[in-house]
C-alpha cells in the first residue's frame, strides 16, 4: 500500500506529493517546490527512507525546494526530463520573472528520464514515466498503479498554461488526448496545483479532453 501526503508550498501554491511504500518504508517526493524541512520531519516520523525526487517538469515552483535538500544531502537523486534541463537551470531567472526574490543554488540533476526509463520503483511498485509535453517541452507524468501524478499537464477540469517559454497549446492537447485520456477511468489524478480528480470525470467534464 502507498501512503500519499500533500504539502502545498511556495507563493504559487504548488502541490508537493510525498509517497511512502508502507511495506518497505521507501519514500519519494514528486515536485519538491519547497518545505523540505517539514517533509523531512514527516518522513522521520514515518520512519521512511527518501530514495529520490521526481520532477514532472522544470518550472521554478516545482523545483525550488531541491537546493535546500541538496545542501543537506547531495546524494539524494533528482530526476527530470532532459528537455527541461535549461528550465531547471533558469530557477532564479523564473523566480525574478514572477517577482519572487531568490538566490538559489543551482539544482544538481542526477539523471534524465523519459518513457524508456524502466528502473524506477517505489518499494516493489514500478513507476511508469509518461511524456506529456506542452506545458513545457519536457513535461512528464508518473503513474504508480492507479495513481497518476500529472504535474501541470492536467488539473481538475483544467490544464496547465502554455504561454511560458517551451509551452505549446496544441502539443499539450495532443498529450492529453493520446497519453492521458487513454488511461483507465478509475485512475486517480494528483495534479501540480488545485484538487485531486480522476480520469473518468476528466474525460467527461474537462473540455480540453472531450472536445
Amino acid at each position: 500500500m502507498i501512503k500519499i501526503k500533500l504539502f502545498v508550498e511556495n507563493p504559487i501554491q504548488t502541490n508537493c506529493w510525498v509517497l511512502i511504500d508502507e511495506d518497505s518504508k521507501d519514500a519519494i517526493i514528486i515536485d519538491l517546490g519547497g518545505g523540505y524541512k517539514k517533509i523531512k520531519e514527516y518522513l522521520n516520523e514515518e520512519n521512511a527512507n527518501l530514495k529520490f525526487v521526481l520532477c514532472t517538469h522544470g518550472h521554478f515552483d516545482h523545483v525550488m525546494g531541491i537546493p535546500e535538500m541538496q545542501e543537506e544531502n547531495i546524494d539524494i537523486p533528482v530526476y527530470v526530463s532532459k528537455k527541461d534541463e535549461q528550465t531547471v537551470k533558469d530557477l532564479n531567472k523564473m523566480c525574478a520573472y514572477f517577482g519572487i526574490p531568490a538566490k538559489y543554488s543551482e539544482v544538481q540533476i542526477t539523471d534524465f528520464i523519459d518513457e524508456n526509463t524502466d528502473n524506477l520503483y517505489l518499494g516493489n511498485k514500478k513507476i511508469e514515466v509518461i511524456e506529456t509535453p506542452g506545458h513545457t517541452q519536457g513535461g512528464l507524468c508518473f503513474k504508480i498503479g492507479e495513481h497518476l501524478f500529472s504535474g501541470d499537464s492536467l488539473f481538475y477540469r483544467e490544464i496547465g498554461r502554455c504561454d511560458l517559454p517551451g509551452g505549446d497549446y496544441d502539443t499539450l492537447i495532443n498529450s492529453l488526448k493520446t497519453k492521458l485520456a487513454v488511461l483507465p477511468d478509475e485512475t486517480l489524478v494528483y495534479p501540480g496545483h488545485s484538487s485531486t480528480t480522476n480520469m473518468k470525470d476528466e474525460k467527461k467534464y474537462n473540455s480540453y479532453i472531450n472536445s
